[in-house]
């Protein structure tokens, strides 16, 4: 599984890092990753930004009923205003993304972070820190239907017309989706930040 690394650097520049783990499973990729490799020490290459990817364009696996803590966003937004970035504590980004064969970009980890960014005016993946998974150049259908759990089995190649909410029971988690993306998405709760 292929990992790149970005944090950003400046207007036209992202420190990245790339490497390959050993594991085939998106979160098995992320767990190795940072228990095994990631540190203070690895060394970021400073990259210039060839393509801007818009955030809007990013697919969600929630929608806006699964966005559970809006007071959360809230505080994201007072950090990223205070320029802080939004981090896990092992200072791996929160925002997490697979890359499909239809050279999607799929949030699987940090719905509430990059709404924050949202907020905080940040339209480009670049100007935000992030983790990009694939093997060999993208992630198969069968890869991204892990990110819905235990409903994974009854999903298969359709897993574009379906996100979860795990704050529902467990029947009630599988749900149409509603918002196609996170600019829908942010579109549809901006109101409550």
């Amino acid at each position: 599984m292929n990992i790149k690394l970005s944090y950003p650097q400046s207007v036209s520049s992202v420190k990245t890092y790339l490497v390959n783990v050993p594991v085939k499973n998106i979160y098995q990729a992320v767990n190795f990753f940072e228990k095994n490799v990631f540190s203070d020490k690895i060394k970021l290459k400073v990259k210039k930004i060839n393509k801007k990817i818009p955030l809007k364009f990013i697919i969600n696996l929630h929608n806006a009923d699964g966005i559970k803590n809006i007071p959360q966003i809230k505080k994201m937004i007072q950090q990223i205003e205070s320029e802080k970035d939004i981090l896990h504590p092992s200072n791996l980004p929160n925002i997490k993304l697979a890359q499909t064969n239809r050279n999607e970009l799929v949030l699987f980890d940090g719905h509430h972070s990059i709404l924050a960014y949202m907020h905080a005016d940040r339209k480009y993946l670049h100007e935000l820190p992030y983790l990009i998974l694939n093997k060999k150049g993208y992630v198969t259908d069968k890869d991204v239907v892990v990110f819905f759990g235990q409903h994974s089995s009854k999903l298969k190649a359709n897993w574009r017309n379906y996100v979860i909410n795990w704050q529902m029971p467990a029947k009630k988690q599988l749900c149409q989706r509603l918002q196609n993306n996170i600019g829908e998405l942010f579109d549809s709760i901006k109101s409550l930040l």
